[in-house]
């Protein structure tokens, strides 16, 4: 047991840090996924592109561990503090990369539809 400690305190405690959230990010978008797969495609889309964008948006906070916290963090503590600011720094940097995820998902089903049609044009007959 005190090998096991002694391998962990000669980890740098941010590596961990990014390690688990990053993991733990994965681990969460993954079993959404799973969930959105039975929703209406619409609606599970929009909603992993949101869980995405809450979970894996850096944040604009100071501090320490700020560089590995989300920025749902930051919106929290500006809207608990009353720091205007910080909430719509945050909740901008969230609703960007929302955006962002909503042009490649509309770029993605028009390439999905594309690719679909001419694999149809070229099972049919030429006569």
């Amino acid at each position: 047991m005190n090998s096991l400690w002694a391998v962990l305190d000669s980890i740098p405690e941010d590596s961990i840090a990014i390690t688990v959230y990053l993991l733990g990010s994965l681990i969460i978008l993954a079993s959404w996924y799973s969930i959105a797969k039975r929703l209406p495609k619409l609606f599970g889309s929009i909603s992993w592109i949101i869980i995405f964008a809450v979970l894996l948006t850096p944040t604009v906070s100071e501090g320490s561990n700020a560089s590995i916290a989300p920025a749902i963090f930051g919106l929290l503590f500006g809207l608990l503090t009353k720091d205007q600011p910080l909430v719509w720094t945050n909740l901008s940097l969230i609703l960007f990369v929302v955006g962002i995820g909503f042009v490649i998902g509309y770029f993605w089903s028009k390439f999905n539809a594309n690719k679909a049609q001419i694999s149809l044009n070229k099972k049919s007959s030429p006569l």
